[in-house]
C-alpha cells in the first residue's frame, strides 16, 4: 500500500510538471518553422518582461568565471555585489556542464520546479493524515486558479479568459514551473516554515545555524519570501507570549515580578507546554535575528548606486495591486480559505496558524508597499500564497464532509450521509474540473502566442524583447561583441538591443532594463543622441560621462535616427563591424 502511495504521487508530479513544461516543449518544436527565415529561435522563458535577459546576463557573468555580481545595464563605475548572486552561481553550474546561459536557465526550472511540488507534497501529509485529503489537498494546491473570464474578442467571438492574465505568477499552469530564483524563494521559504513550526524539536545550535544559513540564503535571492516568513514567526512570537501567560499561572507571576530580578526557582514551576512554547518563541527569534542580516545587506546595498536604481525604478513606475482583480485572478480558492481560516479559529485548531498568518503578513506587506514605494507590492503575491491558500480551500473541503456526513448519519440515516458525502464529493470534483479547464485556458493561450511569435514577421526589432524571435544579422552584431570587444566595455544602443547585449555578449550598456541607474534620463539621452541633437561635444561629454566605448546602430536605432546613421551628425565615430542590419561604431 505504502508503493501504491508513492506512486500515484509520482504521477501526479509527473503530471504536473510535464503540463506546466509543455509550452517550453511547444516552442522547442517551432525551433526549425519560423515563417522568417531571417530569424534566429533562442529558447525563452516569461515572455512578457524585459527581464528575462536580466537573469542571462548574471549567468553569463558565471559562465565567465566571476563570483559576484556585477549590473551590466549601466555604465557607473562599482563594485560586484551578493544581488542576484543566485543566477551567478547557476552559471557557474553551468559552466562546470559546459552549458550556455539560456540552457542553464531551463536547468533551474528543471531542478527547483519538482522541488517545489516535493515541499507542497510534505506541507499536505503534515495537515491532513488521510491519503485521500492529502491526495485531494496536493491538486487543489496546484489546479486553484482564476475564475473565468468571458469577453467578446476583436472577431465578435465569445471567448474564456482569466483574471490579471499578465501577471503570470498567478497563473496555476505557470507559477509550477516559474522564474528560478522565485521558485527557490518559495521552495526554501516553506521549508524552512515547515522545519520551525510543524516539527518538534528541541533548541539544537546546529540544527538552527543550518536553518539560518538557509534563511540568509532566501533574504539574498528573495526578499519577500524571507520577509513574509518573519512574519509570520514574530506572530507567532506574540501569540505563543500571549498564550502562555494567559495558561500558566507560573508564567504570569514570573513576568509580573521580572523587574525583581529573573528568579531561577520561579522558572522551575513552568508548565511542560509551557516551556515548549518558551523554547519555540526562543527558536524563532534566533532565527529571525540571525537570518535578518540578508535583509540588512540588501537594504544597505540598495541605498548604493547602481543597485538603488531598482529601487528609485519602483518608486517612479510603481506597479500597484489591483486588488479586486488579483483577488478574482486567485479564483474561489480565496473564498474557500477565507472559510477554512473561520473554521480553524473556531476549532482553535493550531496546526493551521501559520498558513493563516501567511495569508495575513502577504496582504498586510502588499498594502504597506502600496503607500511605502521601496518595493513592488505585487512582490509579496510571489511567495508561494497559492499553498496555504489550497490547504486552507482543502481543509474547508474536509471539514465540510465530516460536518454534513455526520449530521446527516445522525438525523436521517446511513442512506442519506452516503448521499451527502457524494454532494460534496461531487463539489470538490466540479471545483477541480472547473480549475483544470481554466488550466487548459491558460495552455492554449500560451501555446497561441508561441504559435505568433513563430510566424510573426513585424516589427524587425520589437520591445519588449521577447514578444518575437531576433533576427540573425541583428543578434551576429551581438555576438561579434561577445567574441571581439572586452566585456568591461560599454555599448550605446536603443532598449531592445540594449537589453540583449549584457545577456548574449556580456558587454556593459548605457540604457537597456529598469536597473539602468537614471534609467528615464538615459532613455531620453540615448534618443536624443540617435535623433542626431546633439552637438559633436555633447556627444562626446556623454561618452566620457557614461564610459561608452561603442555604437550599436540597427534597425530600432536607425527608426529613431529617421534613416540617418550616427556618423551623419558625429563624423568622428568610427565604424568597426557591419553586417545588412548592424553597424557597430568605436567612440574614439
Amino acid at each position: 500500500m505504502f508503493k501504491c502511495k508513492e506512486f500515484i504521487f509520482a504521477l501526479l508530479i509527473l503530471f504536473f510538471l510535464s503540463f506546466s513544461f509543455y509550452p517550453t516543449v511547444f516552442e522547442l518544436s517551432k525551433a526549425n518553422r519560423l515563417t522568417d527565415s531571417n530569424r534566429e529561435f533562442i529558447l525563452e522563458h516569461n515572455f512578457y518582461w524585459p527581464d528575462f535577459n536580466l537573469y542571462l546576463s548574471k549567468i553569463r557573468q558565471g559562465t565567465e568565471g566571476h563570483w559576484t555580481a556585477v549590473e551590466k545595464y549601466t555604465s557607473e563605475i562599482h563594485e560586484g555585489s551578493l544581488i542576484q548572486e543566485f543566477y551567478v552561481i547557476l552559471g557557474e553550474l553551468g559552466r562546470i556542464f559546459g552549458m550556455n546561459p539560456n540552457s542553464t536557465y531551463q536547468l533551474g526550472r528543471m531542478v527547483l520546479s519538482p522541488l517545489l511540488l516535493l515541499m507542497i507534497l510534505v506541507l499536505v501529509r503534515y495537515f491532513f493524515p488521510s491519503f485521500i485529503w492529502q491526495v485531494t489537498a496536493f491538486i487543489i494546491i496546484l489546479v486553484s486558479g482564476s475564475f473565468p473570464r468571458f469577453y467578446i474578442d476583436g472577431g465578435g467571438v465569445a471567448q474564456v479568459g482569466r483574471y490579471m492574465e499578465w501577471w503570470s505568477n498567478i497563473d496555476a499552469l505557470q507559477r509550477i514551473t516559474f522564474i528560478p530564483h522565485i521558485l527557490f524563494g518559495q521552495v526554501v521559504s516553506f521549508f524552512l516554515l515547515y522545519q520551525l513550526t510543524a516539527l518538534r524539536f528541541t533548541l539544537n545550535a546546529k540544527k538552527l545555524i543550518i536553518l539560518i544559513l538557509l534563511g540568509n540564503a532566501v533574504g539574498l535571492v528573495f526578499p519577500p519570501s524571507l520577509m513574509t516568513l518573519i512574519g509570520v514567526l514574530a506572530l507567532l512570537v506574540l501569540v505563543n507570549i500571549w498564550r502562555t501567560y494567559r495558561t500558566d499561572p507560573a508564567v504570569r507571576h514570573f513576568i509580573q515580578n521580572i523587574s525583581s530580578g529573573i528568579n531561577i526557582s520561579a522558572l522551575q514551576k513552568f508548565s511542560p507546554s509551557s516551556l515548549r512554547d518558551i523554547r519555540k518563541i526562543l527558536v524563532f527569534i534566533f532565527f529571525s535575528a540571525g537570518s535578518f542580516i540578508s535583509l540588512l545587506y540588501i537594504l544597505i546595498i540598495t541605498r548604493q548606486v547602481p543597485w538603488s536604481s531598482l529601487i528609485i525604478f519602483h518608486q517612479t513606475h510603481p506597479m500597484l495591486i489591483p486588488f479586486s482583480d488579483y483577488i478574482l485572478g486567485t479564483g474561489p480558492v480565496f473564498f474557500l480559505a477565507i472559510f477554512g481560516c473561520i473554521i480553524s479559529v473556531v476549532k482553535r485548531d493550531r496546526k493551521f496558524q501559520p498558513l493563516i498568518f501567511w495569508l495575513i503578513v502577504t496582504f498586510a506587506f502588499a498594502l504597506l508597499f502600496t503607500h511605502v514605494k521601496e518595493q513592488s507590492p505585487l512582490r509579496f503575491t510571489q511567495t508561494g500564497l497559492f499553498i496555504p491558500l489550497g490547504i486552507l480551500g482543502t481543509y474547508f473541503f474536509y471539514w465540510l464532509y465530516q460536518i454534513i456526513s455526520g449530521k446527516m448519519l445522525a438525523k436521517t440515516g446511513e442512506e442519506a450521509a452516503i448521499l451527502a458525502k457524494l454532494g460534496v464529493i461531487s463539489l470538490i470534483i466540479f471545483y477541480i474540473g472547473e480549475n483544470m479547464y481554466m488550466m487548459k485556458v491558460s495552455l492554449e493561450w500560451q501555446t497561441n502566442f508561441i504559435t505568433q511569435r513563430a510566424v510573426a514577421t513585424i516589427p524587425l526589432v520589437p520591445y519588449p524583447p521577447q514578444t518575437m524571435y531576433p533576427l540573425k544579422a541583428w543578434m551576429d552584431g551581438i555576438r561579434w561583441l561577445r567574441h571581439t570587444t572586452n566585456h568591461n566595455s560599454v555599448v550605446l544602443a536603443e532598449i531592445t538591443a540594449g537589453n540583449y547585449i549584457p545577456a548574449y555578449a556580456g558587454n556593459f550598456v548605457y540604457f537597456g532594463q529598469s536597473n539602468t541607474v537614471d534609467y528615464n534620463r538615459k532613455g531620453g539621452e540615448v534618443d536624443r543622441f540617435f535623433k542626431g541633437e546633439m552637438t559633436q561635444d555633447e556627444a562626446k561629454e556623454l561618452f566620457r560621462n557614461g564610459r561608452i566605448d561603442y555604437v550599436f546602430f540597427s534597425v530600432q536605432e536607425k527608426e529613431v535616427s529617421g534613416g540617418h546613421p550616427p556618423t551623419d551628425f558625429y563624423p568622428f565615430l568610427q565604424p568597426i563591424y557591419q553586417n545588412s542590419l548592424v553597424t557597430i561604431y568605436r567612440t574614439d
